[in-house]
């Protein structure tokens, strides 16, 4: 006998690739179902992909039998660690990276989040962002001293306020979802949030045949619209599957 319906990631995709104004490829992303993440390097060649890799290795030794606030401590360690290695190498000064990482739970996507990478949720035709970016602008936005539209051309949008590996003491967002049959989880840095508005992301996710072909398209798409920045893009799907499926899945 089956047993009684479950929900687990039955498809994922990624893509990245350097954009075409930079020369190198700082983002790192992670595709551990039940676990993904995105991840945004900044401090030079060196300094942007090794800290982007260390919270991508954090969170990968979470593993998938971990529980949720496994993810938490896991971006505190590499807070801690990067902040420590930009201290031991000067060729790794001022480093740091976002982090944004989801983890589907029982039905629930856990999510941690520090920085202006995204997290999406796709459902019925409609585009959420769950998470809050951590940037000048979006406080800005936030406290509702800059409209939304004026945002998008402000000279200080890239600016983000909180980083992995900057400050001793960091803040991480720790968020909760309720998932769905059928849903579709996003997670990217600004790279493609940057270039392609919500509509324009949700409308290729929304045509493609596969994930696969969709994670792609955006990564075109944000090419297309002068690719300024590294972008990479990390897509699941949602589904019901049973309790002896998701187990052994």
């Amino acid at each position: 006998m089956s047993g009684r319906p479950d929900l687990a990631l039955v498809e994922v995709a990624s893509a990245s690739h350097a954009g075409r104004v930079r020369a190198d490829n700082q983002d790192r992303e992670l595709l551990s179902p039940p676990l993904i993440a995105v991840a945004d390097g900044m401090g030079g060649h060196q300094g942007g992909g090794t800290a982007a890799a260390m919270a991508v290795d954090a969170l990968r030794d979470v593993g998938a039998s971990t529980e949720p606030a496994a993810m938490l401590q896991a971006l505190e360690g590499a807070n801690r660690a990067i902040a420590q290695a930009a201290m031991d190498d000067p060729g790794l000064t001022g480093m740091g990276t976002t982090a944004t990482a989801a983890l589907l739970e029982g039905g629930i996507l856990y999510l941690v989040h520090v920085g202006d990478s995204r997290g999406y949720l796709i459902r019925d035709g409609r585009i959420i962002q769950v998470t809050d970016d951590h940037s000048v602008v979006a406080e800005m936005v936030r406290r509702g001293t800059l409209d939304a539209d004026a945002a998008e051309s402000h000279p200080a949008r890239h600016v983000i306020t909180r980083a992995l590996g900057v400050d001793a003491d960091i803040q991480i967002d720790a968020l909760r979802v309720d998932l769905e049959p059928g849903d579709v989880v996003l997670l990217c840095t600004d790279g493609l949030s940057g270039p392609v508005d919500d509509e324009g992301i949700l409308a290729v996710v929304e045509s493609a045949p596969s994930l696969e072909q969709a994670a792609a398209a955006l990564v075109e798409h944000a090419n297309a619209a002068g690719g300024p920045d590294n972008v990479t893009v990390v897509l699941a799907r949602v589904d019901a599957v049973t309790r002896e499926a998701a187990a052994t899945g």
